[in-house]
C-alpha cells in the first residue's frame, strides 16, 4: 500500500474530515479523497460513512485504522533505533495521562525536556486511566501516567507521586453548611461527580466506601468528563466535587472555592507509571520518564 494514502487516510479518521486533512498535510480535498477512493477500491471494502457533514469509520476503516497505526510507530521505533546507535535523542513519544498529570504535570516537564532534547516530538494524549490502560495494553502508547490502573499481567506500574484531593465547594454553598461536617451530611447536598473510570472518582468512591457511605447515596446533579469541567461547575455553584488539590490550589487561594474539612474523610490517591512489560522503550521515552521523576522530586510532591 501506498504510504501516502495510508497516511490521508489516518488524517481523515483523526480528524473526522477530508477537508482538514487536506489542510493538515498540505493537499487539496479531491487529492484527499481519491486517496481514501483508491484505498477502499484496493481492499474491496468502505472505509468511511458520510452522514451529511460527518465522517465515520466503518468497522474495515477501524481495523486499518488500528494497523496503520502500528505501522506508524513501527517505522518511528525504527528511526529512533538508528539514532540511537549514533547518541542521539530524537523521535517521538506517545505519552498517555490521565486529566491531572496531563493539565497540571506533564506541561511543565514536557517544556523543560524539549530545551534540553529539541529533535524529540512528545504526542501527549489524555483520556480517563482506564483508557489510557488500554491504550499501553493496545501498545498505542509508550507510557501512561495514571491515578488508578488495571490489573493486568502485561502491565508493569511504579509509584510515581501521592496526590490528595480536597472536597470543595463555592463560597455561597459552604454558607449553607455548618458546624462540624460528617460524612453522612454530604448526602444532603448537590454533587458534580466525575465519570466512571476516573481515577478521582475512584479514590472518592473507596474513601466514602471506608466511611460506610455508596456513592449512589449522594444527590449527583452533574456527571462531568473531565476536571476543568469539574471545577467550572463547582464555581458556578452546582454542587460539590471532589479533584486534586492541584487542580484547585489558585481558586482556594484566590476565596473562589472553599474546602471542606469532613471529619474522618481523607481522599488520597496514588499516581503511576505504567508501561507494556514486553515492550522496549527507546532512549527519548527512558529519558522522559526520568525527567518526571526529577520534576516530582525538585518541587517537592510526596512519594
Amino acid at each position: 500500500m501506498d504510504f501516502r494514502k495510508l497516511q490521508a487516510f489516518a488524517r481523515v479518521y483523526d480528524l473526522q474530515s477530508f477537508s482538514k486533512a487536506g489542510k493538515d498535510l498540505f493537499l487539496s480535498q479531491p487529492t484527499i479523497s481519491t486517496h481514501v477512493l483508491s484505498l477502499e477500491d484496493q481492499l474491496g471494502v468502505k472505509l468511511f460513512d458520510r452522514i451529511g457533514r460527518t465522517v465515520m469509520p466503518t468497522q474495515a476503516g477501524q481495523v486499518l485504522y488500528s494497523g496503520v497505526q502500528r505501522m506508524f510507530r513501527m517505522l518511528e521505533e525504527t528511526k529512533a533505533d538508528i539514532h540511537d546507535l549514533k547518541n542521539q535523542v530524537c523521535g517521538q513519544v506517545v505519552v498517555g495521562g490521565s486529566t491531572i498529570p496531563s493539565n497540571y504535570l506533564l506541561p511543565s516537564v514536557i517544556a523543560d525536556f524539549r530545551k534540553k532534547y529539541p529533535e524529540v516530538c512528545i504526542d501527549l494524549r489524555v483520556g480517563d486511566s482506564i483508557k489510557v490502560c488500554q491504550d499501553v495494553l493496545a501498545g498505542e502508547l509508550d507510557f501512561g501516567m495514571v491515578g488508578g490502573f488495571a490489573d493486568h499481567f502485561d502491565l508493569e506500574h511504579g509509584l510515581l507521586m501521592r496526590d490528595l484531593l480536597d472536597v470543595v465547594v463555592s463560597p455561597e454553598m459552604k454558607l449553607n453548611i455548618s458546624g462540624q461536617i460528617r460524612p453522612e451530611d454530604l448526602k444532603t447536598i448537590p454533587w458534580v461527580l466525575r465519570e466512571k473510570g476516573s481515577g478521582t472518582r475512584q479514590a472518592f468512591e473507596n474513601s466514602m466506601i471506608d466511611c460506610g457511605i455508596s456513592l449512589q447515596e449522594l444527590k449527583t446533579s452533574t456527571m462531568v468528563q473531565s476536571t476543568e469541567a469539574l471545577v467550572r461547575c463547582v464555581l458556578a455553584g452546582v454542587g460539590a466535587g471532589v479533584t486534586s488539590r492541584l487542580a484547585v490550589k489558585k481558586h482556594l487561594e484566590s476565596g473562589e472555592l472553599v474546602s471542606l474539612d469532613v471529619k474522618g474523610l481523607n481522599i488520597k490517591r496514588n499516581f503511576y507509571i505504567i508501561r507494556h512489560k514486553r515492550r522496549t522503550l527507546f532512549t527519548c521515552a527512558n529519558i522522559l520518564i526520568d525527567n518526571i521523576k526529577s520534576h516530582i522530586r525538585d518541587n517537592g510532591y510526596k512519594f
